[in-house]
């Protein structure tokens, strides 16, 4: 979708006499306040009655009441179908009137006295730990290349180890791929509403500036970066990305009893990006450990879609139906039921090119060796050798890893990255997509339903939902790379994890949502000789 889409769409509704009268049976005589959001229609084979190959968009509305939040007042049961090409209105799809809730419900601060806090002050009296050369980031044993993309947003690549002098590989490439937000309603206001944010809207095109000492600490380096638009054109984006140093716990720590204490801090650096996609503000963080880890952090912030309702309690008559698919979060305002599924796209380069993907799962087996013990706890470790066996619902109790056995640590064992799609979160675990198998959602996007996906290397796949996939009638993305069933091992492998969260609303997430988070990890494993924050050794 371009951003002239959005300014004509408006045009479109602003002067629709046909629109104008709709509006009357919901009590709004003045069009000039209605604020439209024009949203990618999906596909449903024809059963919502529209054409395949025609431009497309559905239009749900609000009122702006004056409070500087028009989310809050949905004019609901009420969608205005726009052919782009044709630029009119095609269809009104309505259900019942719903009264448009009106309760003021700012989120800026203007009727709030704001707490009274002392500054916290972070200083580095004697300087930056990293430092920026051109596009390239070096920090601690840490260096990589770092680039801003229209549809994704950051991509960071060639990223590489320094272990006592030698540089190793760890990753070629690493990015958001792709992420969709999926409702579960099934009303004419909702069916429809499984947003995929990169790839029908453009993150990158959407990047929200950081504002330093707020969206970033106070020590926050901000870079501006170049895209090109919807046009194709250069355009420059300030304080598009933060890049911070962070104190992050102890490392490692140790008492013994009579001895004095063996602790170091844990220190982190941030890689930060923001994207505003209509009420959601997305926040990206790469983590970079000093122990070889790397974090992946994708969190939600902003304002959740609601859906206006006739219950203003759980007491009222119609409270049960009005809850059916949400959480009553304000009087006449429901938080509808739906998921944040993120994927990441991330060509790992384990101490090398050719990888090899290897499981390990924990299993009890019987005591053989005799003794008091009944069992002991094994691993049973085994090579995933292929595409489709390699797609896979995330086991917490498991571990995978992709390997180069090819290089070995000083005990023999092949050096690894372990890969942690989930690594927690607050709120819960998207474990796979929540729709019938035969939605025509799971068809098209089947990246939703597992959250480990390995594939060979092919530089035209990046995107887990294909590179068009607006009104896409079959997968085109992951579903599609991994069909062949290409071998794994001792291979240019991809990984693609898919991490996020199923979110039921509540009361203390409107009318503003503190950003919740969903974790992802890279680890590695075996990859170095030892505790690798020890330090070098003395000579």
């Amino acid at each position: 979708m371009l951003l002239d889409d959005f300014v004509s769409v408006q045009n479109i509704i602003n002067t629709s006499s046909e629109f104008a009268e709709v509006l009357k049976k919901h009590g709004i005589t003045d069009p000039g306040k209605v604020v439209t959001t024009p949203l990618t229609v999906g596909f449903f084979d024809g059963k919502d009655g529209l054409q395949q190959d025609a431009r497309l968009l559905k239009v749900v509305s609000y009122l702006d009441t004056g409070d500087g939040n028009y989310w809050a007042h949905p004019i609901e049961n009420l969608v205005a179908v726009v052919d782009l090409e044709a630029k009119k209105i095609i269809k009104i799809e309505e259900g019942p009137v719903i009264p448009v809730p009106m309760e003021p419900r700012p989120y800026d601060g203007r009727d709030r006295n704001a707490p009274a806090v002392k500054p916290l002050e972070i200083t580095e009296p004697e300087g930056k730990n990293y430092t920026i050369t051109g596009d390239t980031i070096h920090w601690q044993n840490w260096d990589f290349h770092l680039r801003l993309n229209s549809r994704v947003g950051p991509i960071l690549s060639t990223v590489t180890y320094n272990d006592n002098g030698t540089k190793r590989q760890v990753m070629y490439e690493g990015s958001l791929g792709g992420m969709i937000v999926p409702y579960g309603d099934p009303d004419v206001g909702w069916y429809f509403k499984a947003y995929l944010d990169s790839g029908d809207y453009g993150m990158g095109t959407l990047t929200s500036p950081i504002v330093r000492g707020k969206d970033a600490p106070s020590n926050a380096v901000l870079l501006d970066e170049t895209i090109a638009d919807y046009t194709g054109k250069p355009t420059t984006i300030p304080g598009a990305v933060a890049i911070f140093e962070r104190y992050a716990g102890p490392e490692y720590k140790h008492l013994e009893m009579g001895k004095p204490n063996v602790s170091t801090e844990r220190r982190e650096l941030v890689v930060r990006w923001i994207s505003t996609v209509g009420n959601y503000d997305y926040i990206f963080d790469w983590v970079f450990h000093d122990n070889g880890t790397i974090g992946i952090d994708a969190g939600a912030t902003g304002i959740e879609a609601v859906k206006g309702v006739l219950a203003k309690t759980m007491h009222d008559p119609s409270a049960k139906e009005d809850t059916r698919y949400g959480t009553l979060i304000d009087h006449n305002i429901v938080g509808t039921t739906h998921q944040h599924i993120y994927n990441f796209r991330l060509d790992l380069d384990v101490d090398g090119e050719n990888n090899t993907l290897v499981a390990m799962d924990p299993e009890v087996k019987p005591n053989t060796a005799g003794g008091p013990r009944t069992s002991t706890m094994q691993v049973n470790q085994y090579t995933i050798d292929s595409e489709q066996k390699a797609a896979q619902k995330f086991d917490p109790g498991t571990i995978r890893l992709l390997s180069n056995t090819s290089k070995e640590n000083r005990m023999g064992n092949p050096v690894s990255y372990q890969i942690i799609p989930y690594a927690g979160g607050t709120h819960p675990a998207a474990t796979g997509a929540k729709f019938a198998p035969d939605e025509w959602i799971y068809h098209r996007l089947s990246f939703m339903d597992k959250q480990l996906w390995v594939t060979r290397y092919h530089p035209t796949e990046r995107y887990p939902e294909g590179k068009y996939p607006n009104r896409s009638a079959h997968d085109t993305g992951l579903g599609q790379y991994a069909k062949d069933d290409e071998s794994l091992t001792n291979h240019d492998d991809v990984v693609w994890i898919t991490t996020g969260t199923t979110h039921v609303a509540r009361a203390e997430e409107w009318p503003i949502m503190p950003t919740e988070w969903a974790h992802a990890l890279l680890k590695p494993w075996n990859f170095f000789d030892e505790t690798p924050t020890l330090g070098e050794k003395k000579k």
